[in-house]
């Protein structure tokens, strides 16, 4: 978290991004022991092979595009209003369920192991889950590190540290956050997340520029499509989920890890009684507004 200057009483941004790097330093020396532990716990890893290919990959961003500009629009015709919190994430989980319902239906029809290819595959996957979550755990001073140096890099860079949409959303709901909203959040919107990049586009990426530039890229994309204040925390956490993907083949390790995140950062959101005062100062953000 941000420290406090005594002097001024304002916040030591010295300090802060001291520890920023300090965290971030022990996160990148811990990564060779994520490593070392998923070959011990995974000894055995199985290359998948993607039986689709870059046309389908742009038919899925034709049905994505279809979606985002017909339901969004549609939905606030019918209701007259702009959109509320619980309304926007399910919005979103709707505009994401017409690519998730083309990438199922690849599986089914280009692969004989249907959607056992995309990670779901029972044998395995309690030790899948268990790696993933472990491997969260281990790596999260390096993701608190960069959620902290991020701000005030990108101010450097010439940018604006803002935080995201859904981080207001979030704060700025005012009957309190539905438990719905909640559940979209943390379960059901990663789940597609994680289908569309772990389970149909790495893959396909890994197979074209070899796993650690399958991985990169496919990180690229979903950091960018966060927006420019959340770009390089989503990138290394998308980073942390694609290495437990291509470990693993199992779909529950990277959406556990998606969902453990995104349920801390709404926890902290809603908790922390810092949270609603350092997002209103865009210059000196609470390190853990990064939803993804």
């Amino acid at each position: 978290m941000l420290l406090e200057d005594p002097a001024s009483g304002g916040p030591d941004l010295a300090a802060t991004v001291l520890t920023g790097a300090v965290l971030a330093g022990v996160g990148l020396a811990v990564a060779p022991m994520v490593v070392d532990l998923g070959r011990r716990w995974i000894p055995e890893r199985n290359q998948f092979f993607a039986r689709w290919g870059f046309t389908h990959l742009a038919v899925l961003l034709l049905v994505f595009l279809v979606a985002f500009l017909v339901v969004p629009s549609l939905w606030i015709q019918l209701r007259g209003a702009e959109l509320d919190l619980l309304e926007s994430l399910l919005v979103m989980g709707l505009v994401l369920s017409a690519p998730a319902c083309y990438v199922l239906h690849c599986a089914r029809r280009l692969d004989p192991d249907g959607l056992r290819c995309l990670g779901f595959r029972a044998p395995g996957s309690l030790r899948a889950f268990c790696f993933g979550l472990a491997s969260y755990a281990l790596l999260l001073p390096a993701l608190l590190g960069v959620m902290i140096l991020w701000p005030f890099l990108l101010e450097f860079l010439g940018g604006e540290a803002r935080p995201q949409d859904s981080v207001v959303a979030f704060l700025e709901s005012s009957d309190g956050t539905p438990w719905a909203a909640l559940l979209l959040a943390v379960v059901v919107l990663p789940f597609f997340e994680e289908l569309l990049f772990r389970s149909f586009l790495q893959p396909l990426l890994v197979q074209n520029f070899r796993e650690v530039g399958g991985v990169a890229v496919t990180s690229l994309v979903f950091a960018s499509l966060h927006g420019a204040g959340a770009f390089l925390p989503v990138f290394v956490l998308s980073l942390i989920m694609g290495g437990v993907m291509l470990r693993t083949q199992r779909f529950v390790a990277c959406w556990a890890v998606h969902a453990l995140h995104n349920g801390l950062v709404i926890w902290a959101l809603l908790q922390l009684p810092a949270a609603r005062e350092l997002v209103e100062i865009q210059e000196a953000l609470l390190p853990l507004t990064f939803l993804p």
